[in-house]
């Protein structure tokens, strides 16, 4: 067992987070849920604005969806709670512990009750978490520990590990509010065994240049003027599918990467469409399918990222008009380079003609 003291109060023994080294009896504990204060699910205060609206500044913060936690680092020695190594790995405690000496990790429940599933997430439920600085990461909830006092109003609810943290490019000394939504497979598996139902990712990333705004940043307009200038590129005569975005082989994902990698992204060559959320994820935002797109996203169509049988195809946003309807440039279409819509995304099926309804976005930046 390891404490540490609060950042706000190193003399308060509630603010000092604790890890609980559970032991096998304890698995067979079954306690009362604890009915704490259940963490709001709305954006306040400074979190959810944007960057500034220079040229080529982009939006900070979804403006919508997911839920708004208290956050504290944690920079003790593993393993966590439940045993794992968390070598090579972005681990997170989910809090609420009674005291020191509980050890019912069904009291550790401050994300379940956030998200309202009235139990603590399973372990090793993989969450994407927002930081204020505009970086995210996908980390897997290792740990449980008691938290302490409020922060801006919000009981604490998550420690984030030490490489965690430091994906997230946060000191070791900070605190304060995250945004935090599903991981890549949209669902939250509860402690108890319960499987929740999807959570979007947020909804909204409105800009806060005027009412319905959206900044679009200079990356995002590189990615359209070159895709743009590839409409109507066809499979090369040496070979079915051999183009020049990458091996001959299915390359709707090819050449969304390769037309990202011509704008500046860092993100490596793949042909598997799935790859490009999971990669955002990891690096920059991910958005669920009700969300307000930018030019320069990828689209996702399928049901998730999770395989080939899952994640059917990609493209890339080219314009996004005032109703909401946008229009997409997609590689190997009718094996070409082909732009289709404009069609509301609810109906890119239908009226963009694309193979499945749309599963999620992925921001370049």
């Amino acid at each position: 067992m390891s404490t540490r003291p609060d950042p706000q109060a190193t003399t308060d023994l509630v603010g000092a987070g604790v890890r609980v080294a559970l032991v096998a009896g304890f698995l067979a504990v079954i306690g009362a849920v604890a009915v704490g204060m259940v963490v709001t699910t709305m954006l306040s205060g400074s979190f959810g604005k944007t960057a500034s609206c220079e040229s080529g500044a982009s939006t900070m913060f979804p403006a919508g969806g997911g839920v708004v936690i208290a956050a504290t680092v944690y920079e003790g020695e593993g393993p966590g709670a439940y045993g794992y190594g968390l070598a090579g790995s972005l681990p997170y405690a989910e809090l609420g512990l009674h005291s020191e000496t509980d050890s019912v990790r069904l009291h550790a429940n401050r994300i379940g009750l956030a998200f309202g599933l009235g139990a603590p997430l399973a372990p090793r439920t993989q969450l994407t978490i927002l930081a204020p600085n505009g970086r995210s990461v996908v980390a897997e909830k290792r740990d449980i520990g008691m938290g302490g006092a409020p922060i801006e109003g919000h009981l604490r609810a998550i420690d984030l590990w030490t490489s965690t943290r430091q994906a997230l490019g946060l000191g070791s000394n900070w605190s304060g509010l995250v945004h935090v939504y599903p991981g890549p497979s949209g669902k939250l598996a509860t402690e108890t065994g319960l499987l929740s139902e999807s959570f979007e990712a947020p909804a909204e990333t409105t800009g806060a240049c005027g009412e319905g705004s959206v900044e679009v940043s200079a990356i995002n307009q590189r990615i359209v003027q070159i895709a743009e200038r590839e409409v109507n590129y066809t499979h090369d005569a040496e070979g079915w599918y051999c183009t020049k975005f990458g091996p001959c082989e299915q390359w709707c994902a090819l050449f969304v990467t390769w037309v990202w990698r011509q704008a500046g992204v860092k993100i490596p060559s793949e042909g598997f469409s799935g790859y490009l959320y999971t990669w955002a994820s990891e690096h920059t935002h991910v958005y669920g399918p009700t969300a307000h797109p930018q030019p320069g996203w990828a689209v996702l169509f399928g049901t998730g990222p999770q395989s080939t049988e899952t994640s059917l195809h990609v493209g890339i946003v080219a314009r996004v008009d005032p109703d909401g309807t946008i229009t997409i440039i997609n590689g190997d279409f009718a094996g070409k380079v082909m732009r289709t819509g404009p069609c509301a995304p609810s109906n890119a099926q239908g009226g963009c003609e694309e193979p499945a309804p749309i599963y999620g976005y992925a921001s370049p930046t």
